[in-house]
């Protein structure tokens, strides 16, 4: 029916959308301003929403319809904003400077997860499909962001990523002496469990899927296989003229956000190096290559099939539940009295750990105690026999050992 449609109001109209075959609605030519400058920052560029008509009549906001000016939806904390401060030197001092009512409490019984997140240019997170944080800076300067939640594994990641565009409905920016330059997008990420762990980073086992593509010249060059919308063989030339620049747009599922939704159809992200998204001169970035380019996890920047004409993106990602150490790293320098227990277990540590953090996982991973202390005794008169795995962590690193619960 689309095609259909498509090639009965070319006749009418002459524009040459019968060369395009694929789902997307296609509009041509500039969107109409609704909001002007939704945000101001100094040495940045001006951050408007507009509407576009397409062919088949629907109305489609542009570059994104986001929550930037909701206060239901909350704002990330900052790690480095050169708009409004601070202009943190390192992740240290970022994370110090939280007071803890940042964290947004998904399960109450749930782990902390304190994610780290640099986008080109925005990004609204959710957990679960619970709104977590959003951008502080919609298009630039280039900032980056702090989001914690205290969450329960397995839980899914979803974010809402959109390339700004000054050019409304053109995908382009005035840039490299010209006009409409197709601007690029691109977003890292880091996630961390309370003890510093690395849980989750960006990279290609992460879904990417596409709902905005421009600017396109010619509407014979997309593609579609299955579920990938690919715009590969299109221009990504700059140009003086963009009046006839052409736009894809597709409808964001309704629940894309929920840990239910079935991404399984989507293509895998596209990874790509950060010379090619241009950070290396960015200290949003830089400051912070201890989090983004860890030499033992290195998070890599991911977007959809095109980082350039892709202009709006949804990305997922499922966090497992916590794997349990294998028998030979259960052999470690701490002591559980009595084991098998029922009524109680005290955990003790070595004389030369120094005190840390306590959590116990059952065996589908699920954390079901926390506490702090060097000796506790723990009351497990109700939980269920069976095998959990007790981490111990400190300055010293991580130590575990199997305890077994017995019931009476």
């Amino acid at each position: 029916m689309k095609l259909l449609f498509t090639a009965f109001f070319t006749a009418l109209t002459g524009f040459a959308y019968a060369q395009y075959n694929g789902t997307g609605s296609v509009t041509q030519g500039p969107a109409a301003t609704v909001f002007s400058n939704m945000y101001t920052c100094t040495g940045g560029r001006v951050t408007n929403v507009g509407t576009i008509t397409a062919s088949d009549n629907t109305v489609w906001t542009v570059p994104a319809a986001v929550n930037f000016q909701s206060s239901a939806f909350p704002f990330a904390s900052d790690l480095y904003n050169p708009c409004t401060g601070p202009l943190y030197a390192n992740t240290a001092a970022a994370l110090a400077a939280l007071t803890g009512s940042d964290t947004i409490t998904i399960d109450t019984d749930g782990e902390l997860i304190t994610a780290f997140v640099f986008a080109d240019n925005y990004f609204e997170m959710y957990i679960n499909g619970t709104a977590v944080g959003k951008d502080d800076v919609p298009f630039t300067q280039f900032n980056s962001n702090i989001i914690r939640f205290r969450v329960k594994r397995p839980f899914t990641i979803a974010m809402h990523l959109v390339d700004w565009e000054e050019n409304l409905g053109l995908g382009s920016e005035n840039n490299n002496g010209f006009s409409y330059h197709p601007g690029d997008g691109g977003m890292v990420a880091v996630f961390k469990d309370a003890s510093g762990n690395i849980i989750a980073k960006t990279g290609s086992d992460w879904k990417a899927q596409t709902f905005y593509t421009a600017p396109i010249t010619d509407l014979a060059c997309p593609t579609e296989t299955g579920a990938l919308r690919s715009s590969s063989a299109c221009s990504t030339a700059d140009s003086n003229n963009g009046s006839q620049y052409y736009g894809l747009h597709w409808a964001l599922p309704t629940n894309w956000m929920d840990a239910a939704y079935n991404d399984a159809d989507w293509p895998n992200a596209n990874t790509f190096t950060n010379a090619e998204i241009g950070v290396n001169n960015k200290p949003a970035y830089t400051n912070f290559t201890d989090i983004f380019d860890a030499p033992a996890k290195d998070a890599e920047f991911i977007w959809s099939s095109n980082v350039i004409l892709d202009n709006e993106v949804i990305v997922r990602y499922k966090v497992l539940a916590a794997s349990i150490p294998s028998d030979k790293s259960l052999l470690q320098p701490i002591e559980l009295i009595p084991n098998p227990a029922s009524k109680f277990v005290d955990i003790r540590a070595a004389a030369d750990m120094k005190p840390g953090s306590i959590e116990i996982f059952n065996t589908l991973g699920d954390c079901v105690y926390t506490s702090v202390g060097s000796e506790t005794r723990i009351d497990t008169s109700t939980w269920p026999s069976g095998c959990y795995v007790v981490k111990y962590t400190s300055s010293n690193g991580s130590q575990f050992r199997k305890l077994i619960i017995q019931s009476n």
